[in-house]
């Protein structure tokens, strides 16, 4: 298990204060470094990870960024479900710890199997949703949330968002509370808001 917190604090920190090692027992692979003009991905097939970095200052392009100069901007987490080249994330399930409302705390986890349904009502209504327009081009339906998770009793904004994966997040009829509500998450992507 970790802590939703955990990968949130990595965010705006550069390559070299990411701490990777925290999520194996065994010595931390090298990262598979995709270099473009606005990004920079280091990703962990083998433990279901990518890290897009982005340029700290404007103006300078992020693949021609010495380490020092790139900010962590997004983190995905994969399941392994539909792309079978990345391994599931090792540290499931995702504690997410949200902001008491009403003085009543509200700890939610969630796990390898955790659906559209049970991410729904256990994060509220999403604030955003598409994609899963097409059969089998672009991505599947996703849910977006912009929630306030505990940080040492403060409040730390965060934004979620999870495609999810298999045929019902697919078609006309995705919505459907039978069809992507069922399916299972694919991956995981998490920045500020």
């Amino acid at each position: 298990m970790i802590r939703l917190i955990t990968l949130v604090e990595w965010l705006d920190c550069n390559p070299s204060q990411v701490a990777i090692q925290a999520l194996t027992d065994s010595e931390p692979p090298r990262p598979e470094v995709k270099a473009y003009s606005d990004v920079v991905y280091h990703n962990y097939r083998s433990l279901g990870l990518s890290l897009q970095y982005e340029p700290s200052s404007s103006g300078k392009a992020a693949s021609k960024c010495d380490v020092h100069d790139l900010r962590l901007a997004a983190i995905d987490v994969y399941s392994a479900r539909d792309d079978k080249s990345w391994t599931c994330f090792p540290r499931l399930p995702i504690q997410v710890d949200l902001l008491p409302q009403d003085e009543v705390e509200k700890p939610t986890s969630i796990t390898l199997d955790s659906t559209g349904k049970d991410l729904v009502s256990s994060l509220g209504e999403p604030h955003r949703k598409g994609g899963g327009a097409n059969d089998r081009a672009g991505p599947a339906a996703w849910l977006e949330w912009s929630l306030d998770i505990q940080s040492n009793g403060k409040a730390t904004p965060v934004k979620i968002q999870v495609e999810l994966a298999g045929t019902g997040a697919r078609g006309a009829d995705r919505w459907n509370a039978e069809r992507a509500g069922s399916c299972p998450w694919s991956v995981i992507n998490i920045s500020r808001q």
